[in-house]
């Protein structure tokens, strides 16, 4: 039996093709053979990182190309040693017929299997005939009878490729004739014929329940299916029923992760993941293809990252859905983030600015005419819900702003707004070199995320623009660092940088559980606080009641850094000062606290934690005391 075992024959595929030596691979074998739980020697290579994953893939396609149904079958656990050799008697006995005769007639082999080993043999998907997924337009362009005769799922065109399911995908005539009928190339997938058959049975009855709203976005109506999934209903009840949950928590994020015997379903809620569903594994393949056909993204395609996007309503409240796909080892991991139309624009003043901070801000920064203001922060800060803010407060009848975003997540009355594409165009690039022959006031840029998009926002800051963008940086100071780092000049960076806000989000104590609180040692030491400095501050928890699901928070707010340059800074700036010395001269700044200070003061107004600021903000070593705070707030916040 040993000729049809993967290992060896894989090896030699990995040598043949230069990828591993000999060598490598008896080092690997040295290992493997040490382990309590039995792991091929490329796998221990790739561990290594000797081996990288493309390259490995790339040799498996072609030993799997190489063997035979039968190997593949024995090696997936389908066929075991005594039916092997009953197929080999059978093949003797009758040469005339095929391998899928023999295995599956046989009663060697269900169709299944055997059609997954034949996927894993040609580089071909093995794919579900869900109903819910087809497009019912591409059915309707062939006869039925025809599509039962053959044995054949139309399922969408993704990229002017038709996504088909056959019984047999490789009749070639079939393929040919499926693109003379529609017109493209043909991605054939996989599936038992008995399931195509019931899948277009099923096509028949369905009817589509979407409806435009005023804005001509197709919405699908998302209806309460909790009901049904005991039933076992299909994968659009269990899709319709975990959006409608998440949307029902208030997530931010919706995330759907294979686990290796299980479908783990997480949503993220003022900031934290919380598990709300395990499915059986078996639930994957569906529950993933439907997400992706509602996101318009190709569910063929399993091993590549991708994005969509999703428009729906649930209960008449319109959301839509940014999708994200990551191919990982048990299958593809979704992230859905949830951008709720009836949120809209939060209005300036209640983003959770310091009062101090908030007048800089609203009364002086957005209120002159040119100038670069970037919001700063990791992923998930609330960068962009500040930037829509700022740009409403700017928003007026006599002023002319216009942006490119990506996406654009909220549309605001009056405002010129443009979705850049990174892979089709427009880009950013391309967009800020349209913008300013737009005769624009105000230039809003979704992101700045590279030297030339730096360049050019700069560029247009100096030619009397408002700039408005976020930024990836760990705090305000390092925006002006990071912005030397893309070469643009000092002196440009000196004269144009109007503002830097730099945020995080923490958690707000439940209004309904709030109690005193006293802090855990840990958090003191991080915030190198004493006990009775800390006993001083009048801080407070949330015990956890019915309100917050237990958790002791309700609702988020973000904590702000304000950097506005005085000339001391841009000298600094100009003359390439070290960043110890700018972070000094930001403490000098009217209205200035970093971002564990803005922390800690919300901690001592009561709104939120400690922990939460551990948690949140970069730890700040030259942090000021609680007292000292409390001066500079009682002197407007300047020394």
């Amino acid at each position: 039996m040993e000729g049809v075992r993967i290992a060896p024959d894989l090896e030699a595929v990995l040598v043949a093709e230069g990828v591993v030596s000999e060598a490598q691979i008896e080092r690997a074998r040295r290992i493997a053979a040490r382990l309590e739980r039995a792991r091929r020697p490329a796998e221990i290579l790739m561990d290594l990182g000797q081996l990288s994953r493309t390259d490995y893939e790339r040799a498996v396609r072609i030993h799997r190309s190489r063997q035979t149904l039968a190997s593949i079958l024995l090696e997936e656990g389908a066929l075991d040693a005594e039916r092997l050799q009953r197929f080999e008697r059978l093949r003797e006995e009758q040469p005339q017929s095929s391998d899928r005769e023999l295995l599956v007639a046989g009663g060697l082999v269900t169709e299944e299997q055997y059609l997954r080993a034949l996927a894993v043999k040609h580089n071909i998907t093995y794919l579900e005939p869900e109903p819910n997924l087809v497009d019912q337009q591409l059915v309707a362009r062939v006869s039925l009878p025809y599509l039962v005769r053959n044995r054949v799922l139309p399922v969408h065109v993704a990229e002017e490729v038709l996504i088909a399911i056959l019984a047999d995908p490789l009749d070639a005539e079939v393929i040919g004739e499926l693109e003379r009928i529609f017109g493209v190339p043909v991605q054939a997938c996989c599936a038992p014929g008995e399931r195509i058959v019931e899948a277009l049975r099923t096509v028949e009855r369905l009817r589509d329940g979407a409806a435009p709203d005023e804005s001509g976005i197709q919405y699908r109506e998302i209806r309460d299916v909790s009901g049904e999934l005991a039933t076992g209903e299909g994968a659009v009840a269990i899709v319709d029923h975990l959006i409608k949950r998440a949307i029902q928590l208030k997530a931010s994020d919706l995330h759907v992760e294979p686990q290796e015997k299980k479908l783990r379903v997480r949503v993220r809620v003022d900031g934290t993941l919380q598990p709300i569903a395990e499915l059986p594994g078996s639930f994957t393949p569906q529950v993933t293809s439907r997400v992706k056909v509602l996101a318009g993204a190709d569910i063929a395609e399993r091993r590549l990252h991708q994005d969509g996007r999703i428009s729906v309503r649930v209960e008449g409240r319109e959301v839509d859905i940014r999708v994200s796909t990551y191919a990982s080892v048990y299958g593809e991991t979704l992230v859905l983030r949830l951008l709720d139309r009836r949120r809209g624009v939060v209005p300036l003043d209640e983003l959770g600015f310091e009062a101090r901070v908030l007048s800089l801000v609203r009364d002086i920064v957005l209120r002159e005419s040119s100038g670069l203001v970037l919001i700063t922060g990791p992923t998930g800060s609330g960068k962009t819900t500040t930037l829509y803010s700022f740009v409403d407060y700017v928003n007026d009848t006599g002023v002319k702003v216009i942006t490119c975003e990506d996406p654009v997540e909220y549309v605001i009355d009056g405002v010129t707004q443009c979705s850049v594409n990174l892979k089709s165009g427009p880009s950013f690039v391309d967009s800020l070199k349209a913008i300013v022959r737009q005769d624009p006031d105000v230039i809003v840029v979704g992101e700045v995320r590279d030297p030339e998009t730096a360049s050019l926002a700069v560029e247009s800051a100096l030619t009397g623009h408002k700039v408005l963008s976020t930024f990836h940086t760990e705090d305000a100071v390092g925006a002006v660092i990071r912005l030397g780092e893309m070469r643009v000049e000092p002196y440009l960076v000196a004269s144009t940088l109007a503002c830097v806000v730099a945020q995080r989000l923490v958690r707000r104590v439940c209004p309904h559980c709030r109690r005193p609180a006293e802090p855990r040692r840990e958090d003191l030491r991080f915030l190198d606080l004493t006990r009775p400095e800390a006993a001083s501050l009048g801080l407070v928890e949330g015990a956890g009641c019915e309100r917050c699901g237990g958790t002791g928070y309700a609702g988020r707010m973000g904590i702000h850094e304000a950097l506005v340059p005085d000339d001391d800074f841009r000298d600094a700036v100009l003359r390439h000062a070290p960043s110890k010395e700018l972070r000094a001269l930001a403490r000098q700044l009217p209205g200035f606290f970093t971002l564990q200070e803005a922390g800690g003061l919300r901690a001592m107004a009561g709104e939120t934690t400690l922990s939460e600021i551990v948690a949140n903000a970069p730890h700040d070593t030259a942090a000021r005391r609680p007292r000292e705070l409390r001066e500079l707030l009682a002197q407007g916040g300047r020394r």
